[in-house]
């Protein structure tokens, strides 16, 4: 693979952004509809997704300056280096591959082969199954899938199986620790027509690992052989030697292929088994068509450049510490669990590539949830609170029908007191004083293939602000660090062994002991 070279980022990059937000921040929202010409200048129409960005606290000039900065910072050269195979993920000396996996090209033609043949091998399996060529153990055809993930492997699945949901498998998800919903769950299930899939690119993780121990013991209990069972599980990983002992399909996930970048590979099995292999080629034909929009588009134009100069602006320049993000439809509602992973998780870093000496913010608090149950929630705070935020507001445009009507009718509403508040003189306390910068997302079907462009979307911004900002968006050892303190504890806390090496937390693991009940 080639490996791409950084250029150095302006070391001036965030006094320019600040000295451009100096006269933003006490600007009356009003002002910046004196230009006639706003609407047309902050949105943008991409085959069913349209993007508004006119609630948003910039002008012209100020927008024309971050996308210098970005072509200054040569984001969109790297976005292409990126899609052509580039050693991105500099400390752990892999490409992040996830946009060949939809069909975009790298500079490979073998590779690019690979993995339209991984794509079909998936979806040749998953239509057996759909079909009834593939059964389990008993010889019966399967009705449901227990999906056994956590993280990357599961966020995104959960959230896709459920939306697209369009075929007779019934598929049920375990992520975290919990023995009651587990075992709730296996008493309704029948282990001769229930399909097991392990999705773990480790094939070491604790949650994960632990719920196939329980759930490996429950369909070896009832297989009429000894090995039968394996014929009713899936070993979805990067790591095959740890499965290698189990008799059973495998797929297998590159290490080039980030967690929460993977439901594109086999990893999304369980979208494929829910949805139909026909809507799951439709949502790689989605996000393979935003591929095409980032690399083309010139930086004004690109969605992805945009929304990660939003965000910059937003928390670099305004001050805004956390991003709510507002589904307007209620099966959108797991969005907001996917989209946490994949910039927190990416882009929570402070450890820079380049210009370790400049000192920024980076990747803000995403949170938020369905609505309109969060305008009964949280939403006090955002219209009367003090915090500093930004927000996306997304929706659908068919209003044929009265739900969507409403819902649609408060997505706007919300978003325009958001940015222009309200004054009430006679009742000072009812006013809101606005100014919370928001972008409006709206997508004209929630099919396959617009969800795969607003999955692909919010992954290229995300790639995007890691370029931006000079941190590596397609590592997380933070996140690895803490996974192995857990397991060093777990064996302290079990007796087996003395201390984790660190003598304070020890102390303090030894003092919280005496507490505990084995």
């Amino acid at each position: 693979m080639p490996e791409d070279k950084d250029s150095a980022l302006p070391t001036n990059i965030w006094s320019k952004v600040s000295a451009l937000a100096a006269r933003h921040r006490g600007q009356d929202p009003h002002r910046y509809f004196d230009d006639e010409h706003r609407f047309e200048q902050t949105s943008l129409e991409l085959d069913g997704l349209f993007l508004d960005w006119s609630m948003q606290r910039l002008d012209s000039s100020t927008f024309q300056a971050l996308c210098d900065l970005a072509d200054e910072c040569g984001v969109r050269e790297r976005l292409r280096n990126q899609f052509a195979g580039a050693v991105v993920n500099t400390t752990e000396d892999r490409a992040a591959l996830h946009t060949a996996l939809r069909g975009t090209p790298t500079a490979d033609p073998s590779l690019n082969q690979t993995f339209r043949d991984a794509t079909d091998e998936i979806c040749d399996f998953a239509e057996g199954v759909l079909t009834g060529d593939i059964k389990g153990s008993s010889g019966d055809d399967f009705t449901d899938v227990i999906h056994l993930g956590i993280g990357g492997s599961h966020l995104c699945q959960a959230f896709l199986s459920e939306v697209l949901q369009d075929t007779h498998l019934h598929v049920h998800f375990l992520s975290g620790l919990n023995a009651n919903k587990r075992s709730q769950l296996l008493q309704k299930m029948n282990p001769s027509t229930t399909l097991v899939i392990v999705a773990s690119k480790s094939f070491t993780t604790p949650e994960t690992q632990k719920h196939f121990s329980a759930v490996k013991e429950w369909l070896s209990r009832h297989a009429t052989e000894p090995q039968a069972w394996h014929n009713n599980l899936v070993i979805v990983t990067s790591n095959t030697e740890a499965a290698s002992e189990l008799q059973c399909k495998k797929f297998l996930v590159p290490l080039e292929i980030g967690g929460r970048y993977s439901v594109w590979s086999a990893m999304g099995l369980p979208v494929v088994l829910s949805a139909g292999t026909t809507r799951f080629r439709e949502l790689l034909s989605g996000a393979r068509a935003m591929d095409e929009h980032v690399a083309q588009a010139r930086t004004a134009n690109n969605a992805a450049m945009i929304l990660a100069l939003l965000s910059l602006w937003n928390s670099n320049g305004l001050g805004a510490t956390s991003h709510v993000v507002m589904p307007y439809h209620p099966v959108l509602h797991r969005l907001v669990g996917h989209l946490q992973q994949l910039e927190m998780e990416s882009l929570g870093k402070s450890h820079f590539n380049e210009n370790p000496q400049s000192f920024a913010h980076t990747q803000p608090v995403v949170w938020g949830g369905p609505e309109t149950d969060g305008q009964h929630a949280w939403h006090q705070m955002l219209h009367q609170g003090t915090h500093q935020y930004s927000a996306d507001f997304i929706g659908l445009t068919d209003i044929s029908d009265n739900d969507n009507r409403w819902m649609l009718s408060n997505c706007l509403s919300q978003q325009h007191l958001m940015f222009m508040g309200h004054e009430d003189r006679t009742h000072p306390y009812k006013s809101v004083q606005g100014g919370h910068g928001s972008t409006l997302i709206l997508l004209n079907a929630l099919d396959a293939y617009r969800l795969g462009k607003l999955i692909a979307l919010y992954e290229h911004k995300t790639a995007c602000l890691g370029y931006l900002w000079g941190v590596n968006a397609f590592d997380q050892w933070g996140v690895e660090r803490g996974k192995q303190m857990a397991t060093q504890t777990e064996y302290v806390l079990n007796s087996t062994l003395a201390g984790t090496g660190d003598p304070l937390f020890d102390k303090r693991l030894h003092k919280i002991a005496a507490h505990l009940k084995n």
